[in-house]
């Protein structure tokens, strides 16, 4: 994610000035500063990554929503 909230509550955006942790705003779980470098120009990209991989934090993924549609046609198409 590219925003955190901060100990003091105010927004934080991810970047290498922000503090190594954070808390989720959806959740409120311990985030932390991640790093990773950018093939084109050679930059960082910084993003917040929760500590523990298993959290109740809700991510939308709308990939994840149109693969019923296809299954959908599927059973359409082989029902006619």
């Amino acid at each position: 994610m590219k925003t955190a909230v901060s100990s003091t509550g105010r927004s934080v955006t991810a970047s290498n000035t922000s503090p190594s942790e954070a808390l989720c705003p959806k959740c409120k779980g311990s985030v932390v500063l991640r790093v990773r470098k950018l093939m084109a120009n050679g930059g960082n990209a910084y993003y917040w990554q929760h500590r523990n991989g298993k959290h109740t934090c809700y991510r939308w993924k709308p990939f994840l929503h149109m693969r019923p549609m296809i299954a959908r046609r599927e059973n359409l198409a082989n029902s006619a």
